[in-house]
């Protein structure tokens, strides 16, 4: 697997993990049953993908970035989606967020 088809398999993990975190949400807590299940096959499509992906990337990378994005996605979709204010600390917060995953990944690249 190159590392463009890699990196494009982990993206695509941490949008579906988005997604299914949106539908868990509109599950209301599995009283509606059809978006709870909807978001666990999302979800097990995410792991499917992030196991591909760690063909070639590091585990620690591919879960920074996973998770990362998932955090700063939902975030950013609660913003627009449900009109979430964001403090300067708040920005802060997820600059910091992105920052750390990317020096993790200089990091394991500097490895190599």
């Amino acid at each position: 697997m190159t590392a463009a088809l890699a990196l494009l398999c982990l993206a695509g993990a941490a949008g579906l993990d988005l997604f299914a975190n949106l539908l868990l949400k509109a599950s209301d807590g599995f009283r509606r049953p059809l978006p709870g299940l909807a978001a666990l096959t999302l979800v097990l499509c995410a792991f499917g993908l992030l196991g591909l992906s760690l063909h070639t990337v590091p585990l620690s990378v591919a879960y920074a970035v996973w998770g990362g994005l998932g955090i700063i996605g939902a975030a950013l979709l609660s913003r627009r989606l449900e009109g979430v204010r964001f403090t300067p600390r708040a920005w802060l917060g997820l600059t910091l967020i992105l920052g750390s995953v990317a020096v993790l990944h200089l990091a394991e690249g500097s490895q190599s």
